[in-house]
């Protein structure tokens, strides 16, 4: 009885000390709750489930701790499939709306909320679920029969009657009811803050339209006990124009990207010009100066343009042009034919650097509205984005040598 006593006092202390504001974020304050209550005597589980579900716990507080809160999620999501604790259920919310799993995390803190009422903790959890349900609908299911097995998007969410409302990221759903050979189907346009009541009557024979991919489907707590299953990992994704119709700055960066291609394409047909004048320049400099060699006017070696050549006063002159004059008048028609084709180099070199630098804005703000693209459509919505998962990386690396100037992009999933 002595053992039992300091027992209950050490849970009553411990309590108090985790109904501090810091609750489901300071690692010095979650993991003695955990140690202690996966000690207590009523739970019976196997060392090693128990161990497991420690250790899981520990990781997730530390990821929390470094804001890294996808990692959090997961940790504790393994520690409670392993050990459904309250506490840990309450930092499983806290990640997911950390990590801007909304509906997830609406439904862990209406959980934790419904199964302990007098937690001390219970206010954080409340100011959590205030800020889940701002950013998902609350859908309310009713279905002319009982037992029928309702699911949204493909996961199955419980049987009629269901005994809690659905928590929905912005988009467009599905909502299907089957029982035997009867089912009803309706699709729903979910908004952030709302709050839908839709009533599925059941028709024999119909067929619900085949799921496609489009928005992340909702999860509730019930699938995730009953399949073990990581929720929120079957998310889909918008189609590209439907997102990008739904984000005016999107529309911004494509138009940058459309007017600095279209932009280098001009440039690069202005340059290519330049260089053709140029090139057409050079074969009459060079039909002249065959000319003049063959009238021995100049000797055969040497150049027609440059310093050392006639247009830079050092021609080497032959016994067919040996007036002084003419011999002037000679270099100033290579001076002028060598000035225009370094004219128009010059000037289709600038065009194509300016072609460039077009080529390389159009592609960054092509390759970033993609990537914002991936790490912003997983959850249907055009709104704020979550972050990428940890399986899906993207870089851009500039690239800059003598003989190559560009852009490298990686990207894996």
């Amino acid at each position: 009885m002595l053992f039992v006593h300091r027992l209950r006092s050490a849970v009553t202390w411990l309590r108090a000390v985790c109904s501090r504001p810091l609750f489901g974020i300071a690692a010095s304050c979650l993991v003695p709750c955990l140690i202690l209550l996966l000690s207590g005597p009523g739970h019976a589980q196997t060392d090693g489930e128990t161990e497991v579900a420690r250790q899981r716990f520990r990781e997730g507080v530390a990821h929390y701790d470094r804001q890294d809160y996808e990692k959090a999620r997961l940790a504790f999501l393994q520690a409670y499939l392993l050990k459904p604790h309250p506490a840990v259920l309450l930092n499983l919310a806290q990640s997911e709306l950390r990590a801007g799993r909304h509906a997830e995390a609406a439904e862990n803190f209406a959980k934790y909320i419904r199964e302990n009422p007098t937690a001390p903790a219970m206010d954080h959890a409340k100011a959590g679920f205030d800020e889940a349900r701002q950013r998902v609908t609350e859908l309310n299911v009713q279905v002319n029969a009982t037992a029928a097995t309702v699911s949204v998007d493909g996961a199955d969410v419980g049987r009629s009657p269901l005994p809690h409302v659905v928590y929905l990221m912005p988009g467009r759903h599905s909502v299907v009811a089957r029982k035997g050979t009867a089912s009803a189907e309706k699709v729903l346009d979910a908004l952030a803050g709302r709050r839908e009541y839709i009533t599925l009557e059941l028709r024999e024979g119909y067929t619900p339209t085949p799921l496609v991919a489009g928005n992340e489907s909702a999860t509730t707590t019930a699938a995730m006990s009953t399949t073990g299953a990581d929720p929120g990992t079957d998310s889909g994704r918008q189609g590209f124009f439907q997102w990008l119709g739904s984000s005016p700055a999107a529309v911004a960066t494509i138009s940058v990207a459309g007017l600095a291609l279209g932009t280098s394409a001009v440039l690069a047909g202005f340059a290519n010009n330049r260089y053709a004048a140029a090139n057409d320049a050079k074969s009459q400099i060079m039909a002249a100066l065959e000319r003049d060699v063959r009238e021995d006017k100049v000797d055969s070696n040497t150049s027609p343009c440059g310093a050392s050549g006639i247009a830079g006063g050092n021609a080497t002159f032959g016994s067919g042009l040996t007036n002084p004059d003419r011999q002037a008048d000679l270099e100033q028609q290579y001076q002028n034919a060598c000035n225009v084709f370094t004219d128009r180099s010059d000037s289709g070199d600038r065009l194509k650097t300016l072609s460039l630098v077009s080529l390389g804005v159009g592609a960054f703000a092509t390759i970033g509205t993609i990537v914002w693209y991936f790490s912003d459509s997983g959850s249907g919505s055009g709104s704020a984005s979550t972050s990428p998962s940890d399986g899906q990386r993207a870089s851009l690396t500039p690239l800059l040598s003598p003989s190559t100037q560009g852009l490298m992009f990686e990207m894996s999933f």
